[in-house]
């Protein structure tokens, strides 16, 4: 069953568990299962563990539960086992956690060479949890962890340990293997092609996947004829490559109610119930009566996988989801697979309010296709644009190509998003020791400038200008900067100023320090160019903060704040407010799991925190901002940040799920928006009935509002652990049947 020297499972062989049981019984037994059979554990220090039973894909298998109520301990220690030295060593276990606290798991792992000398002790793996955590523990669901590392030179075995003491909740401890080679890492490749390609540079790193507890349901006769089980799966909320239905998941008609101006996707996949090739998917939209139809085309994606940062981690770990949408093609699934698409049917301002029906087909080669049929329901209400004094935008790196340029303003424009970050000082120092403009860089700022203009994201911009320093050769510490130093920024900011004033760009917002809280070096400098913006008349000085403590220290500087979301806070906004500055907070678009990887999470932040926090906008890092292979987010000193991806002609952006979410968000920040235009309206009449509709409606929108943390860390746990997933759909809903009362009421 097993080949030499691949694989080693440590598995739980329970001759007698006991619930409840103070210690351990005798007959209980562990044991670690390798080629030539199972080899028996240490377990004398463990006691008062209960068996239970998990499901991963369907399958039953057995866990052992750790109650801190119970005082229990897990303490596992194995023989020694072979290595190939050189070679990565993977260690896999599977765990669960429910409102715990203090040392969850840890696992060590020693290498020995053939003298029986230790050559390496390292703590492989640890779960902590401090007592104060969000006030309630650490609650996680399954997931499958993979920690790998190349057993060092000289290395003929190792003797892995483990131990779960936790100090209050419950831990759940699976499947645990320790596998010479990738293990899962491997399966990972097959997911992304970029990951296998240099493997021995890879390690030491963490794999993680969610396991889908809940078993697959039974699949109807025409699922069984197609060979696949359909689902929806809104906003790829969950988008796993195993992933099974859940409950509200299996619908017979995918259905969408949207507003005149707003866009209707559908999220959905298949599960292939047995081996499949070719599979395919196409739509149509019929007229309804009178010839009437959409003007518009849908456009289909499919989704790809890929690696992805996981938990928060800048280096080490990654799991595999669905990262991007790209143009469908034919693929094969091998049985048990899913396969994500993403439909987006735009609905343009002219629409006729009614309902709409289409049907997708999904089929393989050699089986019968399976049908779908979806419903638009399009609301007689328009959205506005976004108000002027809110902003939704992107921090931009302008391409080389000007029609790439223009194709990514045109993506943002047709979803909502008002602004860009620019980044770049445009001015330099002469041979000769004087200032002068960078033509190439003056040059391309006309053209994005006059893009800007045409695609409604002409307004004050903020100019990364940290690159200042380094093109006029200044002393990067704020104490060697010289009164002549000093001249020389000032001289060049107003140059820079100036030369945009004079070619009719948008207002500058000079960016000159980044996070300066992080360093106090970097507090110095930003004190120091801060100081120096803030003495040219005319200039208006930006900066990003992340602690309150920064704001307060450098507002006497400061037009506007950037705060991370982790900072935002009714105190933080609150203060800048007072300062009389703009408050705006910044987040990634993509590839940070840390504030969340999904559709559903990113369009509540820009439609429902967004006016909950009282921020006048966000700025998202960012449209397009890649480390190597774009694709892969393991190749790089840091993450990508791609709200859209790279993509070969004719296409050139390939949207990720996350945009998509954005792109929802500002939709339900326009409806906002509306909504607080109409009861504004409805209040300066005198009819009781109208007032009456508005209240209803200041009602709604405020109950939902309140609903919001106003801060983000705690929206950030909100939204992740608290609401449902699709909450922001729910409310959109509500707040649109409000609005269209009010709104009929005012037109008649």
């Amino acid at each position: 069953m097993f080949k030499p020297g691949s694989v080693l499972v440590i598995v739980l062989f329970a001759a007698a568990f006991i619930n409840g049981c103070k210690s351990q019984e005798r007959g209980f037994a562990l044991a670690v299962r390798t080629d030539q059979g199972p080899v028996a554990w240490d377990a004398s220090g463990s006691a008062s563990v209960i068996q239970d039973v998990y499901l991963d894909r369907g399958n039953g298998k057995n866990c052992i539960e750790v109650n801190a109520d119970s005082q229990a301990v897990l303490e596992l220690v194995s023989p020694r086992i072979t290595v190939n030295a050189g070679r990565p060593v993977s260690f896999s276990f599977a765990f669960r956690s429910e409102r715990a606290g203090g040392q969850l798991f840890s696992a060590g792992l020693e290498f020995f060479n053939n003298s029986g000398a230790s050559v390496l002790d390292t703590l492989l793996y640890s779960i902590t949890a401090g007592s104060g955590e969000r006030g309630s523990g650490y609650t996680r669901p399954w997931t499958e962890f993979t920690r790998a590392i190349k057993a060092p030179e000289g290395a003929s075995s190792a003797r892995l340990s483990l131990s779960c003491r936790p100090e209050r909740g419950q831990v759940w401890l699976g499947e645990t293997s320790l596998i010479q080679g990738e293990g899962w890492m491997a399966y990972a490749a097959g997911f992304s092609s970029h990951l296998g390609r240099e493997p021995e540079d890879k390690y030491l790193f963490t794999a993680a996947r969610v396991i889908e507890q809940e078993a697959a349901p039974a699949p109807q006769q025409s699922e069984l004829e197609a060979g696949m089980l359909f689902f929806e799966r809104k906003g790829f909320a969950g988008a796993w490559p195993y992933a099974n239905p859940r409950v509200g998941d299996r619908v017979k008609v995918l259905y969408e109610k949207v507003p005149r101006g707003a866009v209707a996707p559908f999220a959905f996949a298949v599960k292939a119930l047995e081996d499949l090739s070719k599979v395919a998917a196409s739509v149509s939209i019929p007229p309804v009566k009178d010839n009437i139809t959409l003007k518009t085309k849908p456009v289909l994606y499919q989704g790809r996988y890929a690696a992805t940062r996981h938990e928060g981690s800048w280096s080490s770990v990654f799991g595999v989801r669905a990262r991007l949408l790209e143009a469908p093609k034919e693929k094969s699934l091998l049985s048990g697979e899913n396969l994500f698409y993403w439909l987006d049917v735009p609905v343009p301002l002219n629409t006729h309010a009614g309902t709409y029906n289409g049907e997708i087909t999904l089929q393989s080669a050699g089986r019968k296709p399976l049908k779908i049929p979806f419903s638009i329901e399009v609301a007689a209400v328009s959205l506005p644009p976004l108000p002027e004094n809110q902003v939704v935008g992107f921090y931009y790196y302008p391409p080389d190509e000007i029609s790439l340029i223009e194709t990514h303003f045109k993506d943002m424009a047709a979803h909502g998003v008002n602004g860009v970050s620019l980044a770049g000082s445009f001015v330099e120092i002469s041979p000769a020791g004087r200032l002068r403009l960078d033509w190439e860089r003056v040059q391309r700022l006309d053209r994005v400038m006059a893009l800007m203009r045409r695609y409604g994201l002409f307004r004050p911009t903020s100019l990364y200008i940290v690159d200042l320093i380094s093109r006029l050769e200044l002393p990067h510490r704020a104490d060697e900067w010289t009164d002549e130093h000093k001249t020389l920024y000032v001289n060049a900011v107003k140059l820079m100023d100036n030369t945009a004033r004079q070619r009719g760009w948008c207002k500058l917002m000079f960016f000159p320090v980044d996070e300066p809280a992080n360093d106090p070096q970097e507090m110095k400098l930003a004190h120091q160019t801060l100081g120096l913006l803030r003495s040219i008349e005319g200039i208006v000085p930006l900066c990003d903060l992340n602690t309150t403590a920064s704001v307060e220290e450098l507002s006497p500087y400061l037009d506007a704040v950037v705060i991370q979301i982790s900072s935002v806070s009714p105190s933080t906004v609150g203060l800048v407010k007072e300062r009389g500055m703009k408050a705006f907070f910044y987040l990634p678009a993509f590839g940070s799991s840390d504030v969340g990887g999904d559709a559903a999470y990113h369009r509540a932040i820009p439609g429902w925190f967004l006016p909950r926090c009282g921020a006048d906008g966000i700025y998202y890092f960012a449209y397009q901002s890649v480390a190597g292979d774009p694709y892969d987010e393991l190749d790089g000193s840091h993450r990508d940040w791609c709200a859209a991806y790279p993509a070969p002609a004719p296409y050139h952006i390939w949207p990720s799920p996350e945009w998509q979410g954005i792109r929802r968000g500002i939709e339900d920040l326009r409806l906002v928006a509306l909504a607080r235009d109409l009861i504004g309206r409805a209040k300066t009449g005198d009819e009781v009935q109208l007032k009456r509709l508005a209240a209803g409606v200041q009602s709604r929108l405020d109950g939902i509002l309140d609903s919001v943390k106003p801060a983000g860390p705690a929206v950030i746990y909100q939204l992740h652990h608290e609401l449902p997933t699709y909450i922001s759909e729910k409310w959109r809903q509500e707040l649109l049947e409000q609005v269209s009362l009010l709104l009929n009421a005012l037109q008649d």
